[in-house]
């Protein structure tokens, strides 16, 4: 792995925040590993990671429920 690479991925996930917030990504993909690991890291349920990132909780279990995935509490991730 080039020393670039950690750099564009910082850069990427930067350039998401969008007036001290976070716009929901499109790609259903992106949104999925992106939700899960906040979910791991920083917050103990959906409602603390909507609530922080100014999100709906409905447009966000929709896009996920697309690729048939659903939140499971136990283990606090998407699956």
């Amino acid at each position: 792995m080039s020393s670039e690479s950690p750099k564009r991925a910082i850069a990427f996930w930067r350039g998401l925040w969008y007036n001290g917030c976070m716009k929901m990504m499109t790609d259903p993909v992106m949104l999925l590993s992106f939700v899960n690991l906040k979910l791991r890291d920083e917050y103990d349920s959906p409602d603390a990671l909507c609530d922080d990132l100014e999100w709906d909780r409905a447009e966000l279990e929709g896009r996920l429920a697309a690729l048939g995935r659903s939140y499971d509490a136990q283990s606090n991730q998407y699956r």
